[in-house]
């Protein structure tokens, strides 16, 4: 193989490696909030999971109320299987902004933990 097929082919490597974590695609539940003082919170999707990170997607134009690279965030996603078959789980997360558009941003966790969530509190309550 010539030396420039080489080059091409690490550089195509490098790029599919930089995750170093797996992604797992979801459509969950997320509230989220940023850490920095603004009133702001906002609802979305998300759409893809790791332990890592999360990919929001929104219909709010995120980026108007402090969605910033670099920024805190807190997040709150409704977890799809329930503890013990019968609690419902959310996952809550503090992390950085790491990339946004107007209604998606990424974020990086800096911390995460399981939290058992009344059922009346959740948006589409489960019955088992």
């Amino acid at each position: 193989m010539p030396s420039r097929d080489l080059a091409v082919l690490a550089a195509n490597q490098t790029v599919r490696d930089r995750r170093l974590k797996v992604r797992f695609p979801l459509d969950l539940s997320v509230h989220f909030r940023p850490l920095s003082g603004s009133p702001f919170s906002g609802a979305g999707r998300a759409v893809n999971v790791s332990s890592g990170g999360v990919l929001v997607v929104s219909q709010q134009d995120v980026w108007q109320h402090g969605i910033r690279v670099g920024a805190w965030i807190e997040l709150k996603i409704e977890w799809p299987s329930l503890l013990e078959g019968k609690i419902p789980l959310q996952l809550f997360a503090v992390g950085r902004v790491v990339r946004y558009r107007r209604s998606d941003f990424a974020a990086a966790f800096e911390r995460y933990q399981f939290r058992t969530v009344s059922s009346s509190r959740l948006p589409h309550a489960r019955l088992g």
